[in-house]
């Protein structure tokens, strides 16, 4: 996929919920030559550079474009836990508070017939400024400004110097539900700007702990099955366990599965003609993190989550297989 030009702001685009449409990108690639080229330091939109901050309260935002996350996830609980046992919902902030949301992650493609290609998003932090309010039905608002955008690849601090401003709304249920996500650009900002601010967005949705409707105590293990724009495996289940309880903050550890992944895709030819079929050999996605959440804030306090995916397709016709691996980290740090 070609990156939009950075020659000038364009609105918002409106943000995908759930992993990004990865296999069938990768399967069209492969037969149809668009992955032909590329080394291991290509350009990544989603990739971010140096160090920028702004008064993020001086800057003119576009109107906000939104996105339908689609059906609520189904949540299971597979045991309840000890000890005092509660609701556990989000609320509102007693006050602002301000998180440091770090990524860092690297993809490696290799195609027959050309060399392998490999991406690599060095350690970039947004340093987000959040607070939450109440909205209808038991809903919760929250609301987060990026206020700062560092990275360890200084080369490219002038493509993410226009990311201070943006602002990211999630509109989710008491249980931490997502129903909507909204993202309101800086009137100057650019393209790659817009592209890492909702790679962010998205990532931080998916990291959103759900919890059950029910009551229940430390130990309580429960899963929240999805579905997500995946052309592979459109099934997300994770497993909770909620470690500790303390007032407002629940420590709670994730396990991410895929399962169900389909036996072929079908891709899409970029040029319009007919599709093309792929076998799929393998395909799994696995996850994990430990996260700290506080029930008033917008976004956790502390903790970490990791992402692998690991894609193996065959071409029926040729024999030639072709692999995708990604990896991921995330990581929230609670600095006011």
């Amino acid at each position: 996929m070609e990156p939009r030009s950075h020659s000038a702001p364009a609105r918002p685009r409106a943000a995908r919920r759930g992993r990004r449409l990865l296999a069938t990108a990768v399967a069209a690639s492969v037969l149809l030559g668009t992955a032909a080229c590329g080394d291991s330091e290509s350009e990544d939109p989603s990739t971010g550079a140096g160090g920028s901050s702004v008064a993020a309260d001086d800057q003119s935002l576009e109107p906000e474009v939104t996105v339908d996350p689609g059906p609520a996830p189904v949540v299971e609980v597979l045991d309840a836990g000890a000890g005092e046992r509660r609701v556990l919902s989000y609320g509102p902030s007693r006050e602002p508070a301000t998180v440091e949301v770090s990524q860092s992650g690297t993809t490696r493609t290799e195609v027959p017939g050309a060399q392998t290609r490999v991406d690599q998003t060095p350690a970039q932090t947004l340093t987000l400024e959040g607070r939450s309010e109440p909205d209808v039905d038991g809903a919760q608002r929250a609301e987060v400004t990026v206020r700062e955008f560092t990275s360890t690849d200084e080369l490219r601090a002038a493509q993410f110097s226009t990311a201070p401003g943006f602002t990211a709304t999630w509109t989710r249920s008491a249980d931490g539900s997502i129903r909507e996500l909204g993202l309101a650009a800086p009137v100057d900002a650019t393209d790659a700007a817009r592209a890492a601010v909702e790679i962010a967005a998205n990532a931080i949705s998916d990291a959103t702990v759900v919890f059950p409707t029910e009551a229940i105590g430390e130990g309580a293990r429960w899963t929240a099955t999805r579905q997500v724009d995946d052309a592979v495996a459109s099934t997300r289940v994770v497993t909770y366990e909620l470690v500790e309880l303390d007032g407002d903050l629940a420590t709670v550890r994730t396990e991410t599965t895929a399962p169900d992944a389909a036996d072929t895709l079908t891709a899409p030819a970029p040029d319009g003609g007919p599709g093309v079929t792929l076998d799929v050999a393998t395909y799994d996605i696995t996850g994990s993190g430990e996260l700290t959440v506080d029930l008033r804030a917008a976004l956790p306090t502390d903790g970490e989550t990791e992402s692998s995916t690991r894609a193996v397709y065959v071409d029926p016709e040729t024999g030639q297989r072709t692999t995708f691996d990604e990896d991921s980290v995330l990581e929230f740090r609670s600095v006011g």
